[in-house]
């Protein structure tokens, strides 16, 4: 399967998850991190939480400044091809990105407010790659492409899987990861040892289920397949808590220098 970089803008008017969605993550991981993990992160954040960061990401996209990051937020990928780092942009893309800050924040060296940002960038981005539609089709833009009227507004199926769908429990993000973290630790486990790589062919697997709301669309077609859907948005930001959780106490696990 070969990957291409999406280079449009207009299909990252929604970020992956919405803010809830995003903090869902970012509490689902401060959970499972170690003493280690914890104790660091407070030297780079103080009294920030992760959930207090997941959205930034996605707020400084109006800034000028940061428009070279629009691209760190997805992937855009065809059908039946596979990933090759080599095609991708020189701007970057998902994976790069969470590689990048992967190693900026185990950079004890690196400044103080760039260690910050690598953490609010790796929170978000975890986030990011772990939505479907941000390892999407060029053709539709991620799902931007495709109008859809749900519960009588239109919308397109980016922001259905974005937010509509989150927002219906009508859940704050405490709420939702409370109800979320209700897992065993052998599937957290299990989680936890899919690599970087295959989280994001994940997301492409589940394109049949993403697009399969009918053609022809009678009144209440929204409820099947919200049925079908949600556990999939549910287990999605699991594993992306989970798989935050881990990359950074992997980063962190080195002793703490008295």
């Amino acid at each position: 399967m070969k990957w291409l970089l999406l280079s449009f803008l207009v299909a990252q008017s929604a970020g992956a998850w919405d803010n809830t969605g995003h903090r869902v993550v970012a509490q689902l991981a401060e959970t499972q991190l170690s003493p280690i993990a914890q104790a660091k992160l407070k030297l780079i954040l103080g009294k920030e939480s992760l959930a207090d960061l997941a959205n930034w990401a996605d707020w400084i996209k109006s800034d000028p400044q940061w428009q070279h990051a629009w691209h760190w937020h997805f992937l855009s990928v065809e059908d039946g091809k596979s990933y090759d780092p080599k095609d991708a942009s020189k701007s970057g893309d998902v994976i790069d990105a969470i590689q990048r800050f992967s190693r900026e924040l185990a950079d004890a060296k690196m400044p103080p407010h760039k260690r910050r940002e690598a953490v609010a960038f790796l929170v978000h981005f975890v986030g990011d790659i772990h939505m479907p539609l941000h390892v999407g089709r060029a053709a539709d833009q991620g799902g931007n492409k495709i109008e859809l009227n749900w519960f009588g507004s239109d919308t397109n199926l980016h922001s259905i899987w974005d937010n509509k769908l989150i927002q219906m429990e009508n859940l704050s993000y405490t709420e939702y990861a409370k109800l979320l973290g209700k897992t065993s630790e052998a599937q957290r486990a299990e989680w936890a040892k899919t690599p970087l790589m295959g989280w994001a062919e994940e997301s492409m697997a589940l394109r049949e289920l993403v697009y399969s709301y009918p053609e022809k669309r009678e009144k209440g077609w929204e409820w099947a397949y919200r049925f079908k859907a949600l556990p999939v948005v549910h287990l999605r930001m699991q594993q992306a808590g989970t798989r935050l959780a881990t990359l950074l106490n992997g980063i962190f696990r080195q002793k703490l220098k008295k």
